[in-house]
């Protein structure tokens, strides 16, 4: 198991693309609308394992003031860019599924489906907890690929397109705050490098992204 990305989000694009270009040198990319009313954006990483932030900015506000998911959404947003939770790239995506619905007694919302690339190749994915995850950010939801050679051939266009200065290489760690003693069970056997400070509050504080100039601690304002 491996952090596969962070996602953070913003009424709107400006600050983040500010913040990540004056304070660390990160570009972006895409600007792609989603369905729930969130439009994507991606600070893309020169690494196999194509981890990644993902920034949800407003694309549709009615869209999601009328959702649950789009109302926590601009709730976490409202004051400003915010770190809403993070993905966890899975070896056994069933069995993670399975050790959510045994200590949550929920469904695990096991999803299964496709990406198709602009070039027509399929990249399969399947994707479990993200529910759990919104609800209680300090824990991952778990994704998982097939395909990864035409899931890494789309991270050189990705860096051309987000031209960053200070080229990032990887996410190297996470830090969260967690009242919550059960964080070891949900990620199971697999120690992923996740630094837990106690607080009331759960949330993602800060981010640690290796890149060729050194490591960036990214904490929002």
């Amino acid at each position: 198991m491996n952090i596969d990305h962070m996602i953070l989000g913003a009424r709107d694009i400006a600050p983040l693309r500010a913040w990540l270009r004056d304070a660390h040198g990160f570009g972006i990319t895409d600007g792609s609308p989603n369905p729930d009313g969130t439009a994507s954006w991606v600070v893309p990483m020169d690494t196999p394992l194509v981890q990644y932030l993902e920034l949800l900015v407003v694309h549709d506000e009615q869209a999601l003031a009328d959702s649950d998911f789009g109302r926590v959404f601009l709730d976490r947003t409202a004051d400003g860019p915010a770190f809403l939770n993070w993905a966890a790239l899975s070896d056994d995506i069933d069995a993670d599924a399975a050790r959510v619905k045994e200590l949550t007694g929920a469904d695990p919302e096991l999803l299964r489906g496709e990406s198709v690339r602009a070039d027509g190749q399929v990249v399969p994915w399947a994707e479990a907890a993200f529910a759990a995850s919104w609800e209680v950010p300090s824990r991952p939801f778990f994704l998982a690929y097939e395909n990864w050679p035409a899931r890494r051939a789309r991270v050189p266009g990705d860096l051309a397109a987000a031209a960053h200065d200070t080229l990032p290489t990887g996410i190297a760690s996470v830090t969260v705050v967690s009242s919550r003693a059960d964080l070891p069970v949900w990620l199971g056997t697999d120690a992923l490098p996740v630094t837990v400070e106690a607080s009331a509050h759960e949330a993602v504080r800060a981010v640690e992204v290796r890149t060729d100039s050194g490591p960036r601690v990214l904490e929002l304002p």
